[in-house]
């Protein structure tokens, strides 16, 4: 049989202190996203020195400003993401999360004349409850995208890093302690939901993967972009790869700047095109990337001399590095305004990982993004999204078999085999004030489990 679908009602709320603006002047990056002015940097331009969004207090009688243009960019917000399930054998359980994060960037060109040279620093403090946990599988696509990966303290450090620009800013080189998943996969249009499914980035890309280093955590590394031409990129980068990373074993505060269980390194590539069309300038983002982890991987079958492991009992076959591709775009449709998202977006993309060794084999994902589209409320964002993520087969057939066996704790954090999940989501986003804007969603989990068709 198939599992119960799982509904979910999400509320959130996004208050953002950092220096004015009287229009969203930093390239494509969502204002409505849960902690979009600290998700920072998208492909889609070279990191910017700092976001320019509204202040929930104003410009500090002037001293935000005054700091901007001597070099000095602060950024404070606090978002808060509480979810109820309807449904899913678990009605009316609720669950709330947060973040308050802090973001500092020094433009060193303004301060000592080093031009070109700038550096970023974020740090955070997440507390909360999984509400996916729950549920049950929470190892498919979590409710709460900013739960999780913070340690439980007061402060934890996601990234620092330096980038600088070079010919003209058609070259950026960026390293430091950094994630992966802030320069590459990387779209503005994501945490428009709430989901784990998309936010961030399709999880396909990161659960189980050691070389693909996600928010809030972070690794040693660094990426050389390029704009060889107008709408056009091409970048690559070389990383660390951590499998304990966001682990309270490893490093809870962040501040672990050791390499002592690196296992590997990534090594992520991608080229995009950002075309314009007609009068309006409707604007898209198409990117295509490959990321090659050099991690040894436990195969999830097989053993050395290609019996099964769990029943031979040997060792799992050790499978040297694994493959991620992804293919991702999104297209403006309607232009509601002179901003960058003001406007009906169509999106869509797909990612396959290596299935031996890798939690997914693929995730595909649709959906429609909308700013303004009620001219009424040119500042209400409007988002329906569908993704679809299957199980590795090699999996779900070890997961078969220890469930066939009686076992009770199955792989991949399973309370019973995995096949796919599918995950709607539907949300409505509005400014209650300023600059206070306040999400409501409707997310719907539809999960398959193929032992369960025993029962």
């Amino acid at each position: 049989m198939r599992l119960p679908m799982a509904c979910a009602l999400a509320f959130g709320a996004v208050v953002i202190c950092a220096s004015r603006a009287e229009a969203q002047v930093r390239g494509p990056v969502s204002i409505t996203g849960p902690s979009f002015a600290l998700d920072t940097p998208t492909a889609y331009e070279n990191t910017p020195f700092t976001p320019k969004v509204e202040h929930v207090l104003g410009t500090w009688d002037g001293i935000l400003p005054w700091l901007n243009s001597h070099g000095v960019g602060v950024v404070i917000d606090y978002t808060s993401e509480s979810a109820i399930l309807l449904d899913g054998g678990h009605g009316s359980d609720a669950g709330y999360a947060h973040q308050v994060g802090a973001e500092l960037d020094i433009d060193w060109g303004k301060l000592i004349g080093w031009q070109g040279f700038r550096t970023h620093a974020v740090v955070v403090n997440r507390a909360g409850h999984n509400l996916s946990a729950d549920y049950g599988d929470k190892s498919l696509a979590g409710i709460q995208e900013i739960y999780g990966g913070g340690g439980n303290v007061g402060v934890h450090l996601v990234y620092v890093y330096g980038t600088q620009d070079l010919a003209g800013g058609r070259v950026q080189i960026a390293a430091g302690k950094m994630p992966v998943n802030i320069d590459f996969s990387a779209s503005p249009l994501y945490c428009t939901f709430m989901t784990k499914s998309i936010c961030g980035n399709p999880k396909a890309l990161t659960r189980g993967a050691a070389g693909f280093a996600t928010y809030p955590g972070s690794v040693w590394g660094g990426r050389v972009r390029t704009w060889p031409a107008d709408g056009f990129y091409a970048q690559v980068g070389v990383y660390g790869a951590n499998p304990d990373l966001n682990t309270n074993q490893y490093d809870r505060t962040g501040f672990n700047f050791s390499t002592n269980l690196y296992t590997g390194f990534y090594v992520p590539a991608e080229v995009g095109i950002i075309p314009s069309f007609g009068p309006n300038h409707l604007v898209g983002h198409y990117k295509l990337g490959v990321g090659y982890d050099s991690s040894p991987y436990a195969d999830w079958l097989r053993d050395n001399g290609g019996g099964i492991a769990y029943l031979t009992k040997k060792p799992a076959r050790m499978d040297q590095g694994k493959t991620q591709l992804w293919i991702e775009g999104d297209q403006m449709l309607i232009r509601n305004g002179h901003g960058p998202l003001n406007g009906l977006y169509a999106m869509a993309g797909f990612v396959r990982n290596t299935p031996q060794t890798s939690g997914y084999r693929y995730e595909f994902y649709a959906g429609l993004v909308g700013r303004g589209v009620i001219r009424a409320r040119p500042l209400d964002t409007v988002g329906v999204m569908f993704t679809r993520t299957e199980a590795s087969p090699e999996l779900i057939a070890l997961q078969d078999l220890e469930y066939g066996l009686g076992r009770k704790s199955l792989p991949n954090s399973a309370t019973a085999p995995q096949s796919w999940v599918q995950v709607f989501e539907a949300t409505y986003k509005f400014p209650r004030h300023e600059r206070l804007r306040v999400p409501a969603g409707f997310p719907a989990h539809h999960a398959a489990q193929s032992a369960a068709q025993q029962a």
